[in-house]
């Protein structure tokens, strides 16, 4: 939505409109403006797409194309003829504006890829002190300490909000913060433009000069940073009704707020915009279960009423107060509502809250042993497990391609996996490699040459980032260098399920502190990385419990389990396991012994162990359970013995 300044110029309305309720334009406001972040947030799921430049250069677009039907059409836009706009004051003033406003909207759209919408509004409400400072450093406005005090309220209510939020990652931390500065920066520029009467714009004029620049700005930030990634199979599986119908809410939005300006005031727009924060709150629990802390809550609450004292102090209100008798409100009665709408909504979302608290619980005791765990039903969405396709992807180098063909052969004849659907996909890091004798040799259905970066972990990440769309239902993930596949054939056919969630293959499972992980195999290692690995999975700070490793990278994992860590977090990992030695996780100490160059990095031994933390089963009783891969079922073992499952 776009600033305005001033009373917005519009034309003399209907009868029918007079008879209108102010509470009617009210609604609508607060309905567009939430269907629209819920929207969007609906639309960029990291899961399915990940477009928010596209996104925000379509919603631009489509405002230039409807601002100049409606200027031609109607009297929305009649407030542009009040406007002394020249080619000169475009161009020094509406680009740079429409610069910031561009950054903005991207930031705040690339930020819903990473964070929940109730930590998004919860950050928003900082929104009054970014643009304070803003307008200080460009001297539209003095420092003044009062104020200074009232927005102090705010920042500790936010960092509180922060600390307590649960689903929190850095990467959509900083872009929502880059993006309200982005927004204050605009804003403050907007207000200097706007300073002089002849310049007065309500939004919908706004919108009128900024779409063309903004999308014009936007379109080239998509052809660099998306357009290469961005496939029309992405845009089907939106749809574009879908599109259309987000673009008319985008845009209904900006001129629900003439209407509202027009028939209240720029402090019943205040006050509704409290109320939709508290709402999208709520809403944004309910719709996706969102976890919201007692301290967020409590944070978020310090936050509010700072928000309030500093929008809504007695000297904005008392010069509304002419105005709101003139809508025939009774001053005292609008208190009292007012008040008791705040205190409903505060108590609707601290009820929710306590409900999704309980729901989500941070740690879980394990049913072995006193150490504590982290629950994998928090962090796997529940959606059903279909056993109907098993990929299997083999990571080689020069191995025997016989001894692969075998191997694949007699895991293909377990009678666990006679009934699915079945792919073999081998991905060589050999160079001088022919794939077609590579293909009919080892009898894969598939076969890709891939640089030999990375060993064995790089191609598991290649695969699931090349196949993030078109993953099975269950993959197994191995490297033919090894002598114990009777082993691993063994504890397929013992333990391998249709809820299986998380599978090793490797050696063993052992257990380490998260903070400071030795390993479990060589007592003098340090994997300094592991706590970093569980951070970037997790999004929170690594506990002083122990965690679960597995050694040696073969396992079996289901499609629940993979899409349950964001796609981002593999990207991060695969960048940094490929990165070249100018890049800073190439300074770590290493253990004796141990080299670091791109095909052997020194990273991806924490990787190897910590595919169990990636994968989010984290069940420090496996190590009691089943340490070793010699382990064989009893007939009173349970399913989980020596695996994690999906929860239905």
């Amino acid at each position: 939505m776009l600033p305005m300044a001033g009373t917005p110029v519009l034309a003399a309305p209907a009868k029918l409109m007079d008879r209108i309720h102010p509470a009617f334009y009210v609604i609508v406001w607060i309905s567009l403006s939430s269907a629209v972040i819920i929207f969007n947030k609906w639309i960029l799921d990291p899961k399915t797409t990940n477009f928010p430049i596209f996104l925000t250069t379509w919603h631009l677009v489509f405002s230039c194309v409807a601002t100049q039907i409606l200027a031609r059409t109607s009297t929305l836009l009649d407030g542009r003829k009040a406007v002394k706009m020249t080619g000169k004051v475009y161009l020094r003033a509406i680009c740079p504006i429409g610069l910031f406003f561009s950054l903005s909207l991207i930031c705040s759209n690339k930020a819903y890829l990473y964070l929940s919408v109730s930590f998004i509004q919860m950050l928003k409400a900082t929104t009054p002190v970014a643009v304070l400072i803003a307008a200080w450093t460009l001297g539209v406005e003095s420092p003044n300490l009062g104020i200074l005090k009232k927005v102090t309220f705010i920042v500790i209510g936010v960092m509180i909000a922060s600390y307590g939020e649960i689903l929190f990652d850095a990467s959509g931390f900083i872009f929502q913060v880059f993006g309200i500065g982005f927004e204050a920066v605009r804003l403050v520029m907007v207000q200097r433009l706007l300073s002089s009467a002849e310049f007065k714009m309500d939004p919908l004029v706004s919108l009128y000069y900024f779409a063309p620049i903004c999308a014009a700005m936007n379109f080239m930030l998509f052809l660099i940073f998306e357009s290469s990634s961005l496939g029309v199979a992405d845009l089907l599986r939106v749809g574009w009704p879908t599109f259309l119908l987000n673009a008319l809410v985008a845009f209904g939005l900006n001129v629900s707020v003439v209407f509202l300006i027009g028939k209240t005031s720029s402090l019943v727009l205040t006050l509704c915009g409290v109320l939709k924060d508290i709402l999208l709150v709520c809403a944004s629990m309910v719709i996706w279960g969102n976890p919201v802390t007692l301290l967020q809550f409590f944070g978020y609450s310090i936050a509010l009423s700072g928000l309030l004292y500093y929008k809504l102090g007695a000297d904005k209100i008392s010069e509304q107060y002419a105005h709101l008798r003139g809508l025939g409100f009774n001053t005292r009665s609008l208190s009292n509502r007012r008040l008791g709408i705040g205190a409903a909504s505060l108590f609707t979302v601290m009820v929710l809250g306590t409900m999704y608290h309980g729901q989500y619980p941070t740690r879980d005791v394990a049913s072995m042993g006193t150490q504590a765990s982290y629950s994998p039903s928090r962090f796997i969405p529940n959606n059903r497990v279909s056993r109907d396709r098993l990929d299997i992807v083999i990571s080689m180098f020069q191995e025997n391609t016989q001894t692969i063909h075998d191997q694949v052969v007699e895991i293909l004849s377990l009678p666990q996996l006679s009934n699915l659907e079945t792919k073999v996909i081998v991905y060589s890091m050999d160079k001088t490699a022919d794939m077609v004798s590579l293909l009919k040799e080892t009898g894969a259905d598939a076969a890709e040459s891939i640089p030999n970066i990375g060993r064995e972990n790089g191609a598991y990440l290649h695969h699931i980032l090349k196949q993030w769309d078109n993953l099975a239902d269950h993959t197994l993930f191995i490297h033919p260098d090894f002598e114990d596949f009777n082993d691993v054939k063994a504890r397929i056919e013992d333990f391998f399920l249709p809820s299986t969630g998380m599978l090793s293959l490797g050696f063993g499972h052992a257990e380490c502190l998260c903070d400071e992980c030795h390993d479990p195999w060589a007592l003098a290692d340090t994997w300094s990385r592991v706590p970093q690995i569980f951070s970037a999975v997790y999004g929170e700070i690594c506990p002083s419990t122990n965690i679960l490793l597995s050694y040696g990278s073969r396992f079996i994992v289901s499609l629940k389990r993979i899409k349950g860590t964001e796609r981002h977090v593999y990207q991060h990992l695969k960048e940094v396991l490929e990165s070249d030695e100018k890049h800073w996780i190439h300074q770590d100490e290493r253990q004796p012994g141990m080299d670091d160059d791109p095909q052997s990095p020194y990273f991806g031994h924490a990787l190897e162990r910590s595919w169990m933390i990636i994968f989010k089963c984290s069940e420090v009783r496996l190590v009691k359970s089943c340490p070793k891969l010699g382990t064989r079922r009893k007939m009173e073992d349970w399913d989980d013995f020596c695996q994690c499952l999906d929860t239905e």
